[in-house]
């Protein structure tokens, strides 16, 4: 399996490239996208179902994903797999999100345009999201992949 700094220096890679490419052709819908491909990377991990470098990259807030971690087995269908795990992963945090979004609508920290700007630009949020985890499946899979393939030429 590769380690954290694979995964977040290929998927770095990806996001300087979908910038690069982004503001070469003139796109104007690019940041919401680049800024899931950067959340999926550093917090909302595929990994966070162990004490890993997004776990501990939450600070404080870990304790919250604490429960996840201890539920989650590792690189099941349910942390690793595509599309499953970035919706139990986005459904968890909203679990946390929404009820605080609520209490600063409450008490008028966000203006409600605000909000309605973040949930036009959540699609695209999520695209990145699963843009990330997407890339650190398939460098997880490949890996094994790879790795079951050199041992079964040192059998022989």
């Amino acid at each position: 399996m590769p380690s954290g700094n694979v995964h977040d220096t290929v998927n770095t890679v990806a996001l300087t490239g979908y910038v690069a490419y982004s503001v070469a052709t003139q796109q104007t819908d690019w940041l919401p996208t680049a800024i899931g491909l950067a959340v999926g990377t550093l917090w909302l991990s595929p990994d966070l179902d162990l004490k890993s470098e997004p776990y501990y990259r939450l600070g404080p807030f870990r304790v919250l994903w604490m429960p996840y971690v201890k539920i989650m087995p590792h690189r099941s269908i349910w942390s690793h797999g595509l599309i499953i795990g970035d919706i139990i992963r986005l459904l968890y945090s909203a679990a946390f999100l929404i009820p605080l979004l609520f209490l600063a609508l409450y008490v008028e920290i966000i203006d409600p345009s605000t909000v309605d700007l973040w949930f036009e630009s959540m699609p695209a949020f999520v695209i990145g999201i699963m843009v990330a985890s997407t890339i650190h499946i398939v460098l997880d899979h490949s890996s094994s992949l790879f790795r079951t393939k050199k041992k079964r030429k040192k059998r022989r």
